[in-house]
Parts: structure tokens; C-alpha cells; sequence
């Protein structure tokens, strides 16, 4: 065989090789453009997850609030009455519905802390809410608090 024939059989061959390795990268980036799209797609849907979490827990905290609210008026309505029992349930009443209320701040919290939420959303937010539960309830915000992540998220808040 000739140099001459051996250099074309090269040549040949490289260009099929060529040929060929472009195939391969098209097939290559459309693979990747494929993941891209998918990738999106997940982002997408994980914000929607999110989103539908935040609604969750919102309309949880809302409908908590109102309890406490329906509670702490049925107590007050019973301020001048003789029947203790009455009193008693009612103060019982609103005691649960203020601790369901708070667990419900509490799950908020822990969101916040675990950067699960955007912490600066959640604080412009819910920053009143959360100091009007401390305020408003002091006495359940001392040191052995069962409702540790309101306290630190009221006081990492309090510093912005």
C-alpha cells in the first residue's frame, strides 16, 4: 500500500470518526437539554410544593386564632357570673385554644429556623404576629418555653 492510499484510508477514517463524534454530541446535548428542562420542572414544582405548605400553615394559624379569639370572648361574656363550672370550662377552653395557637406559630417558626421558608418573607410577614403572641403572652415565653423556636425567631427579628 502506498503512502498515498494509507494518508486517504486516514483521512477517511478520521472523518467518519468526526462524523460520528458530532452525532454523539448532538444526541449529548440534547440529553442535556432534556435534564435542563427537567430540572426547571422540579424547581418549579417544589416552589408550588412550598407555596401550598405556607397556605397550609397559614389557614392552620388563622383558623387557631379565631378559635382563641371565639374562646377569650365566651370567657370575658362570663366576667360577672357566679357559675364557676361555666368559668372553669371556659378558661380550659381558651387555655387549649391558646396553646394550638401557639404550637401553630411554633410549626411557623421552625420553618423559618430550618430554612424551610425565606426567613425575610416570614418576617415581614408574620414579625407582629409573633411579637403580639410574646407580648400577649408573656408568661408562656420563660425559660423552660415549650415554644423555643417562636423565642428565637421573635428574637432574631428583633435585632432586623
Amino acid at each position: 500500500m502506498t503512502t498515498e492510499t494509507y494518508n486517504l484510508v486516514n483521512v477517511w477514517l478520521y472523518s467518519i470518526s468526526a462524523l460520528i463524534a458530532l452525532v454523539m454530541l448532538g444526541v449529548a446535548l440534547s440529553q442535556l437539554k432534556g435534564l435542563t428542562d427537567q430540572v426547571k420542572q422540579a424547581v418549579k414544582s417544589n416552589s408550588i410544593n412550598q407555596l401550598n405548605a405556607l397556605l397550609s400553615l397559614e389557614q392552620q394559624i388563622a383558623d387557631r386564632r379565631l378559635s382563641l379569639s371565639k374562646a377569650g370572648v365566651e370567657l370575658a361574656e362570663l366576667k360577672g357570673s357566679d357559675d364557676q363550672n361555666k368559668i372553669d370550662s371556659c378558661k380550659l377552653k381558651f387555655d387549649e385554644a391558646k396553646q394550638m395557637y401557639l404550637n401553630g406559630l411554633d410549626r411557623l417558626c421552625f420553618c423559618v429556623l430550618k430554612s424551610l421558608l425565606d426567613s425575610e418573607d416570614m418576617r415581614l410577614e408574620y414579625r407582629e404576629i409573633i411579637n403580639s403572641a410574646v407580648r400577649d403572652f408573656s408568661e408562656d415565653f420563660q425559660t423552660a418555653t415549650p415554644y423555643r423556636n417562636v423565642k428565637k425567631v421573635y428574637e432574631q427579628w428583633a435585632d432586623k
